[in-house]
């Protein structure tokens, strides 16, 4: 094998793929990029066996093979590299040689028999939808997702199509966020079906888009398992088994009190009484709709913060303790500069939503007890 690749494309795609790069040490091949050249490109491929991705990148190839080298060597290697610096790559036997200018190393390497083949699947339905769809929809729902493996189908992305419509949503039981998008394309007679997919691919699905110039991608689904495809990359995920909470029944239709605000006031309130929030990062949040203001109130052993802000109010006046946490990423989340905020007394959850478009919502249980 021996090829020559310019290395800002080539790093571009290290750093996509490296962090679906095996850690196991008990099997130190998954550690590795493998690296196949064959006539005008090379082809980079990175896995754990939970995930896998491959990227295709223009390169000129005097003679095709196959390499496997040790991926965080080999990121470390060329992120050092200027970015209009052409790359030569040459095997020899397990290793490769890697040639820059008057430079030369040479990377240990693995058999290239060694290293698992990536998963093709039997489709059984697939969807097209737009890049930034998928990329926005993803951004606004990962960061509900259970941060632990407890229960499987909270630490994954929920995916529904039904009546043409793709909703993505995740939560903790804490929070929520859904997104609805349309596919441009999907399988004939695709009716409805949902799919659970894992916290770690969906995050690694949207750095995998944001590489892609294409401004589309496909999703194909299989049994147990789905690949994510642009024109030059693939991305394959195991799905999770397991149902998602029936959530529809948690989402108010009407509310005692709403109030809309501007998003990046209250953002900036929000971090500011986080200096004083509790141990249990609670806030109070109090809405006094006569006097139209919001007003946040924190307070623990180093001192306490109360602070105001404009916001049109209708309904009852309202107090009620938040994780700040919850309040700050949703309403982070949203591109919006104006939001709208629904209540059902103290003890039922807070519906937070765009105020311009009613496809995505935000989920946030109040804690219980108060501060």
């Amino acid at each position: 094998m021996k090829c020559i690749v310019i290395a800002d494309n080539f790093k571009k795609a290290l750093s996509v793929i490296e962090r679906a790069i095996g850690k196991d040490p008990a099997i130190p091949i998954l550690s590795s990029y493998l690296i196949s050249a064959d006539k005008n490109t090379i082809t980079i491929t990175g896995t754990n066996l939970e995930i896998g991705i491959k990227i295709s990148v223009r390169a000129s190839i005097s003679a095709p093979g196959q390499v496997v080298i040790p991926a965080r060597q080999l990121s470390g290697y060329i992120a050092t590299l200027q970015k209009d610096e052409k790359v030569t790559i040459e095997s020899e036997g397990n290793d490769a040689k890697i040639i820059t200018g008057t430079q030369e190393t040479l990377f240990k390497g693995y058999p290239t028999e060694d290293y698992p083949p990536f998963p093709s699947i039997h489709a059984l339905y697939g969807l097209t939808c737009k890049k930034n769809d998928i990329i926005d929809a993803l951004a606004r729902t990962t960061f509900s997702s259970s941060k632990t493996t407890v229960k499987p189908e909270l630490s994954s992305i929920y995916f529904l199509f039904e009546r043409e419509v793709l909703t993505v949503a995740a939560t903790d039981s804490f929070r929520l966020s859904e997104e609805k998008i349309k596919p441009v394309g999907f399988s004939t007679k695709l009716s409805k079906t949902s799919f659970l997919l894992p916290t770690i691919s969906a995050e690694e699905s949207a750095r995998f888009l944001e590489y892609s110039d294409d401004e589309t991608a496909e999703i194909s689904i299989g049994k147990g398992e789905a690949i994510i495809t642009s024109s030059d990359a693939v991305l394959y995920s195991r799905l999770t088994e397991g149902t998602f909470p029936d959530y529809q029944q948690i989402i108010p239709q009407k509310f005692s009190t709403h109030l809309t605000v501007q998003r990046s006031q209250l953002v900036s309130h929000i971090r500011r009484a986080s200096v004083f929030a509790n141990k249990l990062s609670g806030i109070t949040f109090s809405l006094t709709p006569k006097e139209k203001t919001l007003t946040l109130e924190s307070k623990n052993a180093f001192g306490a913060h109360r602070a105001s802000l404009h916001a049109e109010i209708q309904g009852e006046p309202l107090s009620m303790v938040f994780n700040y946490h919850y309040v700050l990423e949703g309403a982070e989340s949203y591109k919006d500069e104006t939001l709208f905020f629904g209540f059902n007394g103290d003890t039922q959850p807070l519906v937070m939503r765009s105020h311009k478009k009613d496809s995505s919502l935000y989920i946030v249980m109040p804690m219980k007890g108060g501060a």
